[in-house]
């Protein structure tokens, strides 16, 4: 079968993008669209996107609802002169945002739309995002999404919400990673607790929550790392995380790999994942480092958040404050002892495989075979 599938970012760097690929590339002929090739496919096309300065000047035509203008850039233009003689027997394209382009490409081949959230809501607790950008994706939602064949998404509220809203077949894949049979739990040393969080330096995940937390541990045992990735547009909100930081005992290191991620993390306790649910897809969010923190065999600390709770209750992976405060998750994690710190780490290897995509790789290519002519 031949597969297109397009994608914002390098497709060698993104980890949903990456597995879909590594499951397609050996038993189709795939040719791919996005920021950077994955190493797999057969074909590849380059969608660049354009610099932070043009598309600050480009939200003009927004405010203009000249959507179609706005999405069909030059780069876009690009992609769709050079693929428009093509043909495929499936487009699978990932966000809202490209579907104007896949179903250009696609014409009368069936597309499966990877909406990853819920994108009328994507950041509702931005005013700019409000002023410039939500009528703009909810507008390629009501145009599109009917006609693409089947969509999915990475939890059980954003598979509710385009099933209720848009009325059209959705499926849950979570974000689940790929099991790693070869990682133990280690065991704790006693003089130093060591916290993770990575992730996007993104204002709407409250990461100074985190900060503020650590005022309430005691810093000679308790040692918390952030390793942040952020673009020129969160650069700003990076550097006020690290000025808040001084005086605590917090390390800001650079990314490793992705590839290397779950090995690195390893070397850690606890992961913590303590975002607000300041809109909804954040509500309702299931977010790749969640199931990262249990191949890694940590421990996992979260706030009393909608899904994941579902997952750490079931299996016992961790510890769940009582609310959104930040002394509210310090309370809990300084009352954990060491002994049921090793527990929650022997628990997330416990179910690491119950726990990785295994089931999702079978359900997504029982999905694609459908289509198989």
């Amino acid at each position: 079968m031949k597969i297109l599938l397009i994608a914002y970012p390098s497709l060698k760097k993104d980890p949903r993008p990456f597995r879909q690929i590594s499951l397609l590339h050996r038993d189709n002929y795939l040719h791919t669209v996005g920021g950077g090739p994955s190493g797999l496919e057969d074909e590849f096309t380059l969608l660049k996107k354009n610099n932070f300065l043009i598309e600050l000047f480009r939200l003009i035509l927004l405010k203009l609802n000249l959507y179609l203008r706005y999405n069909f850039d030059i780069h876009k233009k690009k992609v769709l002169k050079k693929l428009v003689n093509y043909h495929f027997d499936l487009v699978i394209v990932h966000e809202v945002r490209l579907l104007p382009l896949a179903l250009s490409i696609a014409k009368k081949s069936p597309v499966i739309l990877d909406a990853h959230e819920y994108s009328p809501k994507n950041f509702d607790d931005n005013f700019l995002w409000r002023f410039f950008i939500k009528k703009y994706y909810t507008f390629l939602c009501e145009k599109y999404i009917p006609k693409v064949n089947k969509i999915i998404t990475v939890s059980p509220g954003i598979v509710n919400a385009y099933k209720k809203e848009f009325k059209k077949e959705t499926f849950l894949i979570t974000n689940a990673c790929k099991f790693y049979e070869n990682l133990q739990p280690r065991k704790i040393n006693t003089s130093k607790i060591k916290l993770i969080h990575h992730g996007i330096a993104n204002s709407s995940r409250k990461l100074e929550l985190l900060i503020e937390m650590m005022k309430y541990l005691d810093n000679k045992l308790y040692e918390l790392t952030f390793m942040l990735t952020n673009t020129s547009m969160s650069k700003m909100y990076l550097e006020k995380l690290k000025f808040a930081s001084r005086k605590l005992n917090i390390r800001f290191i650079p990314p490793v790999k992705r590839e290397d991620l779950v090995d690195f993390t390893n070397n850690y306790d606890i992961g913590i994942h303590f975002i607000p649910p300041s809109n909804f897809n954040l509500k309702y969010g299931l977010g790749n480092k969640f199931f990262e923190f249990i191949q890694s065999r940590i421990a996992i600390a979260i706030g009393p958040d909608i899904e994941m709770s579902k997952y750490v209750k079931k299996y016992d992976l961790g510890i769940i404050s009582s609310s959104w405060s930040p002394k509210s998750l310090a309370d809990k994690i300084s009352e954990t002892s060491i002994d049921k710190l090793n527990y929650y780490k022997n628990q997330t290897h416990k179910y690491a495989q119950t726990l990785s995509s295994k089931d999702n790789n079978e359900f997504f290519i029982d999905l694609i075979n459908k289509y198989k002519r």
